[in-house]
């Protein structure tokens, strides 16, 4: 197809989709059409003879990366098989799985999420004579990732605890030929800077990059880009810095800066005109906003009508604004027919939503609350999982020491020691002096624990050997049955007959996925399916059409609704007092928050601050609007709340139809 990109664009769209030669700078605005001139820029590339194969363009969910992928597929009628479209850590996986050999590792390595990550600290721990229950090991894991990934200086101190688990800890992960998610990034570096021939490679192959949401980058993705597009100078980034919020993982919104300052010769485009909210949402963004002094200056507008004023609710306490939340929104959806997915409840705070997640169900709503526990983090699945990683990467000494007990097989704490002992001695893995101890005459491991771990080593290796060529949730489901995971599940749970249900379900979905995995993807091998539910497990589950979304502030970013209704605005909560504690130069940040979850709604906003709130020793104290509601011209609000209030009687009435409803 002919693409006529002034007739498909406004034109500060068309203007910077069709300046594909050299860098670009494209700041979008919230709401301005960002991912539909990305889309039309790539056809656009490819219409004007630039292969595929040559395009990468860089996202931060694998959702965002899908979608964008489907678009253009749309657009162009073409499979785009060639086409690089992806997440950071996705593209560095996919790197790594070329060329990590030259960095000394296997190319069978595993990749360690948060869970794997603790579990080698706690074994590093104890390792080197330490109490593991004396550290905090998530605290100590962020620690690690801040240092590993030069946010902050290396220990002073080399002889410290902290540096020694530390130190231990890079050379396990070296050792067990595991990498994690800041690996992903890191390695990649390491390579181009250890082989310019290979980054001279993947500079030839691709010449022409994109980035979106640049201003979510970290200085480490920056440096990781900036070193492809180095040949060629043809990188284009998409971002909006007013909508930085993710600093405390590594985003620096000054990306921006370096990169005028790394492409001089860049082209600049400004996308201003929004096509999500009402001029009086937007009135209200632009002139909180503008507060922030250290930002590119942009002023969204929009041709669609101003729409309704902002309603600013005052309720009593946090639990009467909850119910005042859930009541509007099933009185709107009701009166108006809005679909429940069309509702968005947004907190600044994790602590903030079992108030609301309690009062939308005592109203018979479906919740859908963002930060859940994600399916993969299940006991059961991990379980499960561990075996799987153990067949691909026997060197995973993580999932062996998760494995060789689960179900219990009679291998105590002895005969684990005396593994560690041996392997340490020996400079050799777990799995392999398991299978040593099985079959040498001189064990020092006898009776019924030598015997549980010839079975399980014999075991082991035969599900290896089936592993190539072989239907694999055919094979997990054999090994379930074979450990007798089933069966344990029974005897743990048989007072609790609704989790062993819950749990056993489980685990036919997780069979059902894999299944439908290997369907879809013949190509890919069982390594491919463990490397992407690590990277996947990072996104956000979709939610249901029929469920109200209940999220943090954070947790909205890249999402809108036709209504949204923002809880707890007020001084302590957003701006959030630790914040500023730490730096009162996060007050800008907090704002930047504050503007995302104003820019999230379609059509109506609703603003609540309660006039006493509970501390977390239950005490109550008064509450004082947030600072940012004064930098928002008051002509915008009106508290004409028929919407968001209900009698004691209608209350009653109520919660009597919910009881009713459940008696049956």
């Amino acid at each position: 197809m002919s693409i006529d990109l002034n007739t498909c664009l406004n034109s500060e769209q068309a203007a910077a989709a069709g300046n594909i030669q050299g860098p670009s700078l494209i700041i979008a605005g919230a709401g301005s059409g960002k991912t539909r001139m990305i889309t039309y820029r790539i056809a656009y590339m490819l219409e004007n003879g630039i292969d595929e194969k040559e395009i990468l363009a860089l996202t931060f969910t694998n959702k965002a990366a899908r979608e964008m992928s489907d678009r253009i597929k749309s657009l162009t009628g073409r499979p785009l098989k060639g086409l690089t479209m992806s997440t950071f850590h996705s593209f560095g996986l996919k790197l790594l799985k070329q060329y990590i050999q030259y960095l000394g590792y296997k190319n069978n390595f595993t990749l360690y999420d948060t869970r794997d990550n603790m579990n080698l600290i706690k074994e590093v721990i104890i390792s080197l004579g330490l109490e593991a229950d004396e550290y905090n090991l998530y605290t100590m894991l962020s620690l690690f990732s801040d240092v590993k990934t030069g946010r902050i200086k290396p220990f002073e101190d080399k002889n410290s605890a902290a540096s020694q688990i530390y130190t231990e800890w890079l050379l396990s992960q070296k050792a067990y030929n595991v990498v994690d998610f800041d690996d992903l990034i890191l390695l990649p570096i390491r390579l181009f800077e250890k082989r310019p021939d290979i980054l001279e490679a993947v500079q030839d192959r691709y010449r022409y990059i994109m980035v979106d949401e640049f201003q979510d980058t970290s200085l480490l993705q920056y440096r990781f880009v900036s070193m492809i597009a180095g040949k060629y100078h043809n990188i284009c980034v998409v971002g909006d810095d007013d909508q930085s919020i993710y600093s405390w993982r590594g985003a620096n919104y000054r990306n921006i800066i370096e990169f005028e300052s790394d492409f001089p010769e860049r082209k600049e485009y400004k996308l201003e005109r929004n096509y999500r909210s009402t001029g009086h949402i937007l009135e209200a963004a632009n002139n909180l906003i503008v507060h922030n002094k250290e930002r590119k200056e942009k002023k969204l507008w929009t041709d669609d009508e101003q729409g309704s004023m902002i309603y600013l609710i005052s309720p009593e306490n946090e639990e009467d604004e909850a119910y005042l939340i859930a009541e509007g929104i099933k009185k709107r959806h009701n009166d108006k027919n809005i679909p429940y997915s069309e509702f968005g409840v947004l907190v600044r705070t994790n602590s903030q939503i079992q108030y609301l997640e309690n009062a939308l169900t005592e109203n018979g709503l479906s919740v859908a609350v963002s930060g859940g526990e994600s399916f993969f983090e299940k006991k059961e699945v991990r379980d499960i999982l561990s075996y799987v990683r153990l067949l691909i990467n026997s060197d995973d000494d993580i999932s062996f020491l998760r494995i060789i007990n689960t179900p219990r097989r009679g291998i105590g704490r002895t005969t684990i020691e005396k593994l560690r002992a041996y392997a340490d001695s020996r400079k050799i893995h777990l799995f392999d002096a398991m299978t040593e101890f099985a079959y040498a005459a001189d064990s020092p491991v006898k009776d019924k624990p030598k015997a549980a771990i010839k079975k399980l080593s014999d075991d082991i290796v035969s599900w290896q050997n089936q592993v190539k060529n072989c239907n694999y949730s055919s094979l997990i489901s054999a090994i379930i049955d074979s450990i007798g995971y089933k069966e344990m599940l029974y005897n743990d749970y048989k007072d609790k007959p609704k989790q062993l249900e819950f749990k056993l379900k489980t685990l036919e979905f997780l069979l059902s996925r894999i299944a439908r995995f290997q369907y879809n993807n013949p190509d890919l091998s069982l390594s491919d399916y463990l490397n992407l539910i690590s990277l996947d497990s990072k996104d956000e589950d979709e939610t249901s059409q029929k469920q109200v979304n209940l999220m943090t502030m954070h947790s909205s970013k890249g999402l809108e609704f036709d209504t949204v209704y923002l809880a707890g605005v007020e001084d302590n909560i957003i701006p959030l007092a630790r914040s500023l504690e730490e730096n009162m130069k996060n007050i800008d940040e907090e704002r930047r928050l504050f503007y995302v979850a104003i820019t999230r709604a379609r059509k109506q906003l609703v603003i609540s601050h309660c006039q006493n709130r509970r501390d977390r020793t239950g005490n109550s104290h008064i509450a004082l609007p947030s600072r940012f509601l004064e930098e928002i011209p008051s002509s915008l609000f009106t508290d004409e709340a028929e919407d968001f209030s209900q009698t004691n009687e209608d209350r009653i009435s109520m919660l009597n139809d919910l009881l009713s409803r459940f008696s049956h």
